[in-house]
């Protein structure tokens, strides 16, 4: 059994990325969003559609960048709502530029460059936190987040149709690999007991995407919008490593991550949070 700790919060730290890649993800995701909208209850896509303009307008306020040079070719056949010109899509990319931090009036340039993980967090967490404060805004925070919800589970679905999953992989090779990538990027302090090769508990004390939602001081909505994800039945599906949580930092002191590998043990307990409270602690 093995135990770690890790101070590795750093708010300045940088990752590598292509902004123009993570902008038009974020474009397709907002259009999948409303598609899967008006095909499980159409009458409220317009509705949603004038809400999130709504809020994006309030949040771009005065930034402005050249959207006009920026191609959205590559996913263009993938895009139903959000084409290239429409006031939703400049928001979308005005929004996601100004979070990054990228200057005023500049283009975006498709090339790698750094930028700060809280940045990338506050672009792409904060878009997604606006998305489901729409919901909210059209159908109140219950249905807003009941139909947000079935939506999530069929875009995790169809994610899932493209991804591959390495089964060598396992929960010890891919806890050495986070922990040395949550360092670098100064993803948070967290600490973490590794059972054996095949399940390990993570508690995190401090995360980005907390830190940058935090400010809205609305966790119901930020722990929809950003974690969420990882705790909805879909994203275990056809996965043999498991993920279950019971808190998160939108709404406790700390984040309790189980990780267990279903080939060999089957549907582990959740250690108490009395217990992951103190791990690591000193006696």
């Amino acid at each position: 059994m093995e135990e770690k700790y890790y101070k590795c919060y750093n708010a300045e730290a940088k990752m590598e990325f292509n902004p123009a890649d993570k902008i038009k993800d974020n474009v397709k995701r907002t259009d999948d969003i409303i598609k899967n909208i008006v095909k499980l209850r159409n009458g409220v896509a317009p509705e949603y559609v004038e809400a999130l303009i709504k809020r994006l307008l309030v949040e771009v306020n005065d930034y402005n960048i050249d959207t006009k040079s920026f191609s959205l070719k590559s996913i263009e056949k993938d895009l139903t709502h959000l084409k290239h010109g429409e006031l939703l899509t400049n928001l979308v990319i005005r929004f996601m530029a100004k979070n990054l931090a990228i200057p005023k009036g500049s283009i975006i340039k498709s090339k790698k460059a750094e930028f700060t993980t809280l940045n990338r967090a506050k672009a792409m967490e904060g878009l997604s936190y606006f998305r489901v404060k729409a919901f909210e805004d059209v159908l109140g925070k219950e249905e807003g987040i009941k139909l947000y919800s079935k939506i999530l589970g069929l875009i995790v679905k169809e994610m899932k149709k493209t991804q591959k999953t390495n089964e060598k992989d396992t929960v010890k090779s891919r806890n050495e690999r986070a922990a040395k990538r949550w360092c670098e990027e100064g993803v948070g302090d967290f600490t973490f007991i590794l059972y054996d090769e095949n399940k390990v508990i993570y508690r995190f004390d401090r995360c980005v995407t907390h830190e940058a939602l935090k400010h809205h001081n609305d966790p119901d909505i930020a722990y929809i919008a950003s974690c969420y994800i990882g705790d909805i039945d879909e994203w275990n599906e056809d996965e043999y490593i498991y993920l279950r949580r019971t808190q998160t930092l939108h709404h406790a002191d700390f984040c309790d991550e189980l990780y267990w590998d279903t080939r060999v043990h089957n549907n582990p307990e959740q250690p108490t949070l009395d217990f992951t409270s103190n791990i690591g602690r000193k006696k």
